[in-house]
């Protein structure tokens, strides 16, 4: 009687890959556990945990009310003047926490207006967006914290096209979504793509060009970003009289001579000028041109001698952060607008009326 070979032998190309993806999973499990073990990343610095009602993240937690918004419950009863603060995750508090945020900081400073935030991660501004939340909750002032990346080309744009933002909103985004902040070895492949793409010029969460570090090469950008913020505070202030600034938030190698020596040794680059505030520059001559006042907050860091990661994230979770500004950033830009004179008149004097 003849024996049946074993399906090992029969079937020996199968086989071959069954041995190697066995090796190839083995392999990835011991990295995982290696760097469990011994990595150094906070892996969900950025993720954290997240309930009905609170975010919570290494760096502190973030009320998350009824209406979705990063803050307490806003009273709609009160009668003091309202201030909207719009931005995206500087604004929500990346970096800082519920409470130490610019606007808290403020709300502390300036009891006698209500200071409510409306912020979303990697949400620009929009003209549908503040018109909504200028209408819905009777805002008398909007103040933009504008973040240097929130300067993009206008959509539909041969610049504002790119693959890593279309893969994001497929299944490459799930799978993004599910893996960081729980996979130790995703999280450090992640880590190094992203700088691969920084330091060859490219944003690493959008993969649009980082044009607020090219200034000169972007001016034509930034003059449309310049305009996309004065169309919709046009347009809120249509739906209501209101009034908006716009305060520009800096990067850490703008405020600090070490963090710009310390980045520039990791490779990445930008436009000689960029760190003596080139972009600001431009975008404040943008607006300037369109009357809408705007506040440079690079100010709030003068004249002080700062270590990398002394007032911005920089090393904390799985990116190189230069652009949220930690407890002590905040801290220090609120103190310099509470001193701001021109600020006070044209957007937060609660005694101005429309």
């Amino acid at each position: 009687m003849t024996e049946t070979p074993s399906i090992f032998v029969r079937h020996p190309r199968l086989t071959v890959l069954g041995v190697l993806a066995t090796g190839t999973l083995f392999v990835l499990v011991l990295l995982e556990i290696g760097l469990r073990l011994f990595g150094s990343l906070n892996i969900n610095y950025y993720t954290g945990t997240r309930t009905p009602g609170l975010h919570r993240y290494p760096y502190g937690d973030v009320p998350i009310n009824a209406e979705g918004f990063p803050d307490e419950e806003f009273n709609l009863a009160d009668t003091k003047r309202r201030v909207g603060y719009l931005g995206d995750s500087v604004t929500f508090g990346v970096g800082a926490g519920y409470g130490y945020r610019v606007p808290d900081l403020l709300q502390q400073r300036m009891p006698e207006l209500d200071h409510w935030v409306f912020a979303n991660v990697g949400e620009r501004l929009e003209e549908r967006t503040l018109i909504r939340q200028v209408d819905r909750f009777k805002l008398d002032t909007v103040v933009y914290l504008m973040n240097l990346n929130d300067i993009v080309p206008d959509a539909g744009t041969a610049e504002a096209a790119n693959w890593v933002t279309e893969a994001r909103g497929g299944v490459v985004g799930g799978f993004d979504g599910f893996l960081r902040g729980r996979s130790y070895l995703y999280t450090y492949v992640r880590l190094g793509l992203k700088n691969a793409m920084q330091r060859a010029g490219y944003e690493g969460a959008t993969g649009l060009q980082a044009f607020e570090l090219f200034p000169q090469q972007n001016e034509a950008v930034i003059a449309a970003s310049a305009d996309r913020v004065a169309a919709a505070f046009r347009a809120a202030a249509g739906a209501r009289p209101v009034r908006g600034c716009v305060v520009l938030l800096p990067y850490e190698m703008q405020v600090s001579a070490d963090a710009a020596k310390t980045y520039r040794e990791m490779g990445f680059k930008w436009e000689a000028g960029f760190d003596e505030v080139s972009t600001q520059k431009r975008l404040i001559a943008a607006f300037a041109k369109l009357d809408i006042p705007v506040f440079d907050a690079r100010e709030a860091f003068a004249g002080q001698t700062l270590k990398v990661g002394e007032t911005f994230v920089y090393d904390r979770g799985d990116k190189v952060d230069w652009n949220h500004p930690n407890r002590k950033g905040h801290q220090l830009i609120a103190d310099w607008l509470v001193n701001q004179t021109d600020l006070a008149s044209r957007c937060l004097d609660p005694t101005r009326k429309q």
